[in-house]
């Protein structure tokens, strides 16, 4: 009986721990699904401002944070930029090429200087019908005092460079090597895509989409539409979504201003488009740096300056010009006009035109001939990478290129044409690129070189011209390929000189070009 009662109660436990298993396995809590994996993501990067650093930092955070991301598997630069400085470019790009992921780039609108700088860091560049690619080039501000002016007495330094800090041929020298960089990189990234001559690039020359397309400097024209799909084939994916990273042009403005840039920076060096730059002056003021009043010669002999022709003259050229003057016991009279230039060459010994910016006109270039038939004596000095100082206020500028055309109807009249850059290879260079700035020039005979054995001239212009008295350069120009060219010429009593920067202060102590400058002086006074 008690077994009975045993075998019971052993059978009741048994069915109850049988049905608690039962419900147990019932209401068990099902494990979740494993969750889909994430769609990958190509990210559009809008780069639609100026490259400054503000911007640049905040967009290589983010562009740090998607190369760690893995369901980011691209990324596709959207550019509409002039460029920017020097070091947010290089900055950017350095980031760009250190990112493990697929990167194209899509230009709609513009890629100039350091915005085409980055885009050879992607694999590829596509550039939507009315882009515009190029301007491979380096501008490089300073400010005139640094290298211009002298030392103040009172400032003691323990070292001849502690105040400049470096020689300034050698500034000129690391200008350089940062253009080099930049054609370097373009030849780097982009290899045996470049369908023509590297040369090219030295000009700094603006492509459109089609030339850029033919050049090599791009791959397609074409949208970024185009280009997701492209990258989408490369990586083979069949289902993937185009994210954009943001937009940034609210944080951003399309130009620098030069203000910011000279209080921020020492020597600021862009990649950026001329017409990026917010200059910050009228020209205008050009008369308020170089007007050489008083006009009365104060009986004097006097030789009569153009200002009639929106001339771009470094202040710091005047400032020999007028002590060279004086020691000869000349005065230098302005002429605001083409008709005060006219009335004022009728009593003057010799007449000095800089860099105008607009053409003579007839009337204009009839007063300079009869000037020169009466025996009145004509210097044209042109620079075609002229750079004139601009004061307002407290801030200088340097205003870099002058704007005249090519064919300016007095210089043919006297058989000179053709105005071009000469590029060096007379410095211990041994290709033109390597630096064009200046070059160094063994004269020949002529009377307004003696005691002349060696000039060093910045950025010489060079014309085509049959004069009997020459000063000529052996050196590369773009387009005409190595030859010897010519820098300085006279037919009877006009004399050109192809460059400005090399009788300014600093400028004018190398070689022998102070001498050819009082050579100048003298001719122009006899």
């Amino acid at each position: 009986m008690t077994w009975v009662k045993v075998g019971t109660a052993v059978a009741l436990v048994l069915s109850i721990v049988a049905l608690s298993a039962v419900l147990y396995f019932i209401y068990l809590p099902k494990p979740s699904p494993l969750p889909p994996p994430p769609v990958p993501k190509i990210v559009v990067v809008p780069i639609d401002f100026a490259l400054d650093r503000p911007q640049v930092d905040w967009l290589v955070q983010n562009l740090t944070k998607l190369s760690q991301r893995d369901d980011v598997v691209g990324l596709i630069l959207l550019v509409n930029s002039p460029g920017g400085t020097v070091s947010a470019t290089e900055m950017l790009y350095s980031t760009l090429l250190s990112i493990n992921k697929t990167k194209y780039t899509v230009v709609a609108g513009l890629a100039a200087s350091g915005a085409y700088y980055i885009s050879v860091a992607t694999e590829k560049i596509y550039a939507s019908p009315s882009s515009w690619v190029g301007s491979i080039g380096v501008i490089a501000i300073m400010w005139p005092e640094n290298y211009f002016y002298e030392i103040p007495d009172y400032l003691y330094t323990t070292g001849p460079l502690k105040y400049y800090g470096r020689e300034l041929l050698d500034y000129y020298n690391d200008v350089e090597k940062i253009r080099i960089n930049f054609v370097n990189a373009v030849l780097k990234g982009r290899g045996e895509k470049i369908k023509t001559d590297p040369r090219i690039f030295e000009t700094a020359a603006m492509f459109t989409a089609v030339e850029a397309l033919q050049l090599g400097l791009i791959d397609e024209v074409g949208s970024v539409l185009d280009a997701a799909r492209e990258m989408a084939e490369k990586l083979n994916l069949k289902n993937y979504s185009l994210v954009y990273l943001g937009d940034l042009a609210r944080d951003g403005g399309r130009k620098l201003d030069v203000k910011t840039l000279l209080s921020r920076e020492t020597i600021p060096m862009l990649y950026i488009l001329p017409t990026a730059i917010e200059w910050n002056f009228q020209m205008d003021n050009v008369k308020n740096v170089t007007d050489a009043k008083p006009r009365d010669s104060m009986g004097k002999p006097y030789v009569v300056l153009d200002m009639a022709h929106q001339n771009l003259i470094p202040s710091s050229f005047l400032e020999v010009l007028r002590a060279e003057l004086a020691t000869v016991g000349y005065a230098l009279l302005p002429a605001t006009t083409e008709y005060e230039l006219s009335e004022l060459l009728k009593n003057a010994s010799g007449c000095i035109i800089v860099n105008p910016v607009t053409p003579f006109s007839k009337t204009g270039v009839s007063a300079v001939v009869n000037a020169t038939k009466r025996g009145v004596k004509v210097l044209y000095f042109y620079d075609m990478r002229a750079s004139g100082v601009i004061a307002i206020g407290l801030w200088r500028y340097v205003v870099p290129y002058s704007a005249i055309a090519p064919y300016d109807p007095l210089l043919m009249y006297f058989n000179m044409s053709g105005l071009r850059s000469v590029y060096n290879y007379t410095t211990g260079a041994t290709t033109h690129i390597e630096n064009w700035q200046f070059v160094i020039v063994h004269p020949n005979n002529w009377s307004l070189l003696n005691g002349v054995s060696k000039l060093v001239l910045f950025s010489p212009s060079a014309v085509s011209t049959n004069a009997p008295h020459k000063l000529e350069v052996a050196g590369y120009v773009f387009g005409y390929g190595e030859g010897i060219y010519t820098v300085a010429a006279q037919v009877g009593n006009f004399t050109f000189v192809g460059s400005v920067r090399s009788f300014t202060p600093y400028f004018i102590t190398l070689g022998d070009n102070s001498k050819f400058f009082k050579n100048l002086v003298s001719w122009l006074t006899s």
